[in-house]
């Protein structure tokens, strides 16, 4: 269940990283889908952060999933939409915008999965998590 879940968080820093910094007015969809994932992402690592307990992990992971419901459809017609956007080590240059605040993301996340890692046996949490995993399993 950890590996699953740590997985989990990589795809969702990858996918982070799949809309690094859309931006432009080809772009303009994507740009607001992207803020509003980065939104949803500070959300959730300064819920993490703030945890105390298994409780308020599995409280987190769920505001999460939930938020991310609205967002999955949205990131799968993007995806669609601008295929190019999948090559991340080459996004165009129009997009670069962002990156430094999605990289600037994923460190922080990374800083917030330790700290989640330690109730990863609470069952609360284990349901959140599979509630989650199932949610973002949906971008695949």
């Amino acid at each position: 269940m950890k590996l699953n879940n740590v997985i989990l968080l990589l795809c969702l820093t990858a996918t982070l990283l799949l809309f690094n910094g859309c931006g432009g007015k080809k772009y303009a969809d994507a740009r607001e889908v992207m803020e509003d994932y980065m939104k949803v992402m500070d959300d959730y690592i300064t819920k993490l952060d703030k945890s105390e307990n298994a409780g308020d992990v599995a409280k987190a992971i769920d505001s999460f999933t939930d938020q991310m419901e609205k967002l999955v459809p949205k990131m799968k017609k993007l995806s669609e939409k601008y295929p190019e956007l999948n090559d991340q080590d080459n996004p165009p240059e129009e997009l670069k915008e962002l990156q430094e605040k999605a990289q600037a993301s994923s460190q922080k996340m990374g800083n917030s999965m330790m700290k989640m890692m330690s109730y990863m046996n609470d069952p609360e949490v284990q349901k959140a998590m599979e509630r989650m995993n199932a949610t973002m399993m949906e971008l695949q």
